[in-house]
């Protein structure tokens, strides 16, 4: 290939690039107004908790607060994901008593489920040391995850059942 020939390629390519970034739509973007909310016409309630002692639901919902002061004073849950060490025992049959064990478990209040495999939640309780549960009957036989969701993360270990 000659000289010439490289550089009308050249100039070739250099204008096609030009007449693509005149016409892109980048430079076009706008930012669209935001939308105003409708005030609630009812004074949100303040969040109620379950003593640690009940059994929690594994379906979480968002807390109202009634006044930023409030919303200060909620547990922060996100932080790092739960890492769980140990589960006693490692086998079991619906209805049987399960204990985890584990670091970065959160607060109750930050712990969102316990499931065995997945679509079977079960009821827990989140104690000092640890999380006790029951295996949930209805679930398959076999081996399943066994698995802690919190708002920073979840962790699984294998668990049998019978």
């Amino acid at each position: 290939m000659s000289t010439a020939a490289g550089i009308r390629i050249t100039v070739a390519i250099g204008v096609l690039a030009l007449c693509l970034g005149a016409i892109s739509p980048v430079g076009t973007w706008a930012v669209e107004p935001a939308r105003q909310e409708k005030k609630a016409k009812k004074p949100a309630k303040a969040p109620t908790t379950a003593p640690a002692s009940k059994a929690t639901s594994p379906k979480v919902t968002a807390p109202k607060f009634e006044s930023a002061e409030t919303a200060g004073k909620a547990p922060s849950c996100f932080g790092e994901a739960p890492i769980l060490d140990k589960v006693t025992p490692d086998e079991g049959k619906a209805g049987d008593r399960v204990t985890i064990t584990g670091i970065n478990l959160g607060q109750a209040a930050c712990l969102q489920g316990v499931s065995f495999g997945p679509g079977h939640p079960a009821q827990f309780q989140q104690t000092n040391n640890g999380i006790t549960t029951t295996v949930p009957s209805g679930g398959k036989k076999g081996l399943v995850l066994l698995t802690v969701t919190t708002a920073s993360g979840e962790n699984s270990k294998a668990f049998l059942i019978k």
